[in-house]
């Protein structure tokens, strides 16, 4: 279920929309599939001519046919938890692109760990991506620090972007600054 920080993605100085305001109108980016990348998507709804690339329904969905974006829509095998798709022709598929953005979600956030997920066909879709986009931003609210999970997407120095809701802890600055992840919280003008 998303956090609170999501669940109202009209709220002023939501990181959603925080997000949305990073990337420019006529950016081309990877959403990957997420309650927060999906809010995301809703925020990204005030930007124009976008080029988008995911596996998310929800994602292609919000931005589909609105200010005229371009979406592309990974095929694969369909869950039905989430409306993500994974697997061979995924990921075969996003190799056709290079972008300058990747937007991700993460279950967790750890020092020195770094960003995490729990799945791994999720954490093979990343790695795709990130390979393909000059920057990458990670959306997580601060219940994702000092959590575990057992798959570490790619190494620190991958991600150069956190936007979340709450200042890290002393730890996790230090992890951030010291791998070069710009943090941003979600209040910032």
């Amino acid at each position: 279920m998303p956090s609170a920080w999501c669940r109202i993605p009209g709220r002023s100085g939501g990181s959603p929309r925080r997000v949305a305001r990073l990337l420019p109108d006529g950016a081309s980016l990877f959403l990957d599939v997420g309650s927060t990348t999906a809010y995301v998507a809703q925020a990204l709804r005030v930007r124009r001519e976008l080029l988008v690339v995911t596996n998310s329904l929800a994602v292609a969905q919000a931005l589909t046919g609105v200010n005229g974006n371009q979406v592309f829509m990974a095929g694969g095998e369909l869950r039905s938890h989430d409306g993500g798709a994974f697997g061979a022709e995924a990921l075969t598929f996003v190799q056709q692109f290079r972008v300058s953005f990747a937007v991700l979600s993460v279950a967790a956030i750890s020092a020195p760990a770094g960003f995490l997920l729990q799945d791994l066909r999720e954490a093979e879709f990343s790695r795709a991506i990130i390979e393909r986009a000059e920057e990458t931003v990670v959306a997580a609210d601060a219940s994702k620090f000092g959590r575990s999970a057992p798959i570490a997407i790619a190494p620190p120095g991958r991600f150069s972007h956190l936007v979340t809701d709450t200042a890290p802890d002393s730890a996790l600055t230090a992890f951030f600054a010291a791998h070069g992840t710009r943090v941003t919280l979600a209040q910032e003008r």
